[in-house]
């Protein structure tokens, strides 16, 4: 009895696969597809399982032949520990490094791009610019709902019609948003401080339509 063997698609070119931790990735990165010179598709776990679906990820997209790898990497559960030192070795080892796939003879740019304490923090920075430290990811959400009513659920990311869009429709600026997050980084370092800041104005220099 024959089976049929199901070859793999080819990649659409400029295809840039982009890792993240949980719902808030997919759907953020959903809704700025139209600001994306290429193809963007998210790699979300359906169970949030860290660095290891991480590291399993940036594998198979190696192996898939994706020529830009980046990770959109949430900072509030690498703060100490076993989980802290787990992510440094992944960062070590795959941050800013290119990977050779020899069966296919493509070549893969692996980047991470950190958020502390979460995403939710670029979204903060479309109103505020803050250098304060948020103990727990509820009290930036208590922050943000200063400005827009924001729930960290399936439901409501479904009922904005988009996240980047609701900011926007909510007074939300997407320059301020650039322009705050590339300030956070520079005062972060400035300040050695490891807490509130965003590195997402770098990630959208590589992937926005210019």
């Amino acid at each position: 009895m024959s089976r049929k063997i199901h070859k793999r698609e080819p990649l659409v070119n400029n295809a840039i696969a982009v890792i993240g931790e949980g719902i808030t990735e997919q759907y953020y990165l959903n809704s700025i597809q139209h600001l994306v010179k290429g193809q963007l598709n998210p790699k979300i776990p359906k169970h949030s399982t860290g660095n290891k679906f991480v590291e399993a990820e940036i594998k198979k997209c190696i192996a898939d032949g994706y020529s830009k790898i980046y990770c959109l990497i949430d900072m509030d559960n690498k703060k100490g520990g076993k989980e802290k030192g787990e992510y440094l070795n992944l960062k070590n080892k795959y941050h800013n490094k290119v990977s050779a796939n020899k069966s296919n003879g493509t070549i893969s740019e692996i980047r991470f791009f950190e958020n502390e304490r979460c995403l939710e923090i670029w979204f903060l920075f479309h109103y505020k610019n803050t250098a304060a430290e948020f103990i727990a990811q509820d009290n930036l959400l208590d922050e943000l709902n200063k400005f827009c009513l924001y729930e960290k659920t399936a439901k409501f990311f479904l009922s904005t019609g988009g996240l980047h869009q609701y900011f926007i429709k909510n007074g939300g600026s997407f320059d301020n948003a650039k322009s705050f997050a590339e300030n956070s980084v520079k005062s972060k370092l400035l300040q050695g401080r490891d807490y509130t800041y965003s590195e997402m104005k770098d990630f959208l220099d590589l992937i926005e339509r210019k």
